[in-house]
């Protein structure tokens, strides 16, 4: 069997037959998406999902070698999505899995780990019942990933489970990173602090970006910028501090979240406006953000394109921008300093017109954008004049291979072949000193950044 490349930079390339394949599962609240990798050479061999958060449910199916696959489907649970899935990739003459019995392993991604899990796990008993009480931290996440927990469990009963925690990058926050300056019965008993989200994209930004300039001890500053939002400042592949705290709705302005307010301001509208704590997280959760001061949508290219005739437009790509600003800078300080600033995921890789607004206010911190780059660049690329003190850098996160790599090194011992040592290896930090010698799905390794020439 031969496994085609499916990354959008290399579409088509015919990969080796890989033995060791590991399933990689992301469920939402109405979703269930997949991936599937050859786990010794990192070939993604198909990937997709199920969509039910609007009728019809919707199937998505690329495999390699395989005209992609859209369907629309009766099913409205991961349970189902899970056995469905299960069957296409089993389907056809070039099928991606030849029966249960190849997978290795899956993986799981789970946005809240709490204080207890600092970096990828074993799925048992006790972690299930872990990742179910730590739902009322994360009611829009947790519950959804148990549910695509439970729901391989019954279609693959004898694969091993793992879950990777969007929570564990940032788990290396010092104690006064973590602190909210709150009274102790607070943080001692109840266990408030700040955790920190979208670990696994912050992570696997950290490592790539180490390969592409091409040396280690870098001082990062990652804007992970998608409906959701966050901003990390990461020290030798180790985060320092982030823009997300106690739950996802701090920090940056997003989609339809507000980020940080004033909590003042929420006193006041308990008080004098009538309004209870269920109508205050629905309004600062969906509501808020871009949505909220556009009046248009909480789709950034659908307020882009309002520009022109739309003050209220205008006013929430501002809003928008000061703040990534404004946060980035407050990450450089924490840093000392700033080797590299990454945009990455859905509006940090494809938004020209955010990229230049946010570089032309951090001139002080060295960053000097090439305007021709920004313009036409493919991510992974590297944005910044030559003379550009420090870099910028445009990456496309790999959630999914993050999850897979954790996954992998959790049942390494079993895996023949060069990741055989990496269960040793003790986070969810992919090492920057490139001892994963491989580049992800079959891509050349990123040329250092010092060597770019214009």
């Amino acid at each position: 069997m031969l496994a085609t490349n499916l990354d959008s930079n290399h579409r088509g390339k015919v990969m080796p037959e890989t033995k060791t394949k590991i399933l990689v599962c992301n469920a939402g609240s109405s979703s269930f998406k997949f991936s599937l990798f050859g786990a010794e050479e990192e070939v993604l061999l198909a990937e997709g999902g199920i969509d039910w958060i609007t009728k019809p449910t919707r199937l998505v199916f690329r495999g390699a070698g395989q005209p992609e696959i859209r369907e629309e489907l009766k099913l409205e649970k991961h349970a189902d999505a899970a056995a469905r899935i299960l069957d296409d990739l089993q389907a056809g003459a070039s099928a991606a899995l030849q029966s249960p019995e190849d997978l290795r392993a899956v993986g799981h991604r789970v946005v809240h780990g709490g204080e207890r899990y600092t970096s990828a796990v074993r799925i048992t008993p006790e972690v299930k019942q872990a990742i179910e009480e730590l739902a009322e931290l994360a009611p829009l996440h947790n519950p959804a990933a148990l549910d695509g927990i439970t729901a391989v469990e019954q279609v693959l009963p004898d694969v091993p489970q793992v879950a990777a925690f969007d929570t564990a990058f940032h788990s290396t926050l010092s104690e006064a990173a973590r602190t909210y300056p709150v009274p102790k019965k607070w943080t001692r008993e109840w266990g408030i602090r700040r955790y920190g989200f979208h670990g696994l994209s912050h992570s696997y930004c950290t490592g790539q970006a180490a390969k592409m300039i091409g040396r280690p001890g870098l001082r990062l500053v990652i804007a992970h910028l998608g409906n959701g939002a966050s901003v990390s400042a990461v020290r030798h592949g180790v985060c320092v501090d982030t823009s997300m705290g106690f739950t996802p709705l701090e920090g940056l302005m997003m989609g339809t979240r507000s980020g940080t307010v004033d909590p003042g301001l929420l006193i006041y509208l308990l008080r004098h406006k009538g309004l209870d704590a269920k109508e205050l997280d629905s309004a600062l959760n969906y509501e808020s953000g871009l949505l909220g001061v556009s009046g248009i949508s909480s789709d950034l290219r659908q307020v882009l394109s309002q520009l022109p005739h739309n003050p209220d437009a205008r006013l929430a790509v501002d809003v928008y921008v000061h703040r990534i600003v404004r946060t980035i800078g407050a990450m450089a300080a924490t840093l000392g300093g700033i080797d590299a600033l990454v945009f990455t995921a859905g509006v940090g890789e494809r938004a020209v017109e955010i990229r230049k607004r946010v570089c032309e206010k951090l001139g002080y911190l060295g960053l000097e954008l090439d305007q021709a780059a920004n313009e036409t660049c493919k991510p992974d690329a590297d944005i910044s004049m030559p003379a550009s003190k420090a870099r910028i850098l445009v990456i496309a996160t790999r959630e999914d291979l993050t999850i897979m790599r954790e996954t992998r090194r959790l049942v390494g011992s079993s895996i023949n072949g060069r990741y055989g040592k990496e269960q040793a290896r003790p986070s969810l930090i992919i090492d920057e000193n490139n001892r994963q010698t491989s580049a992800p799905l079959g891509q050349k390794r990123a040329s250092p950044v010092k060597e770019r020439t214009k």
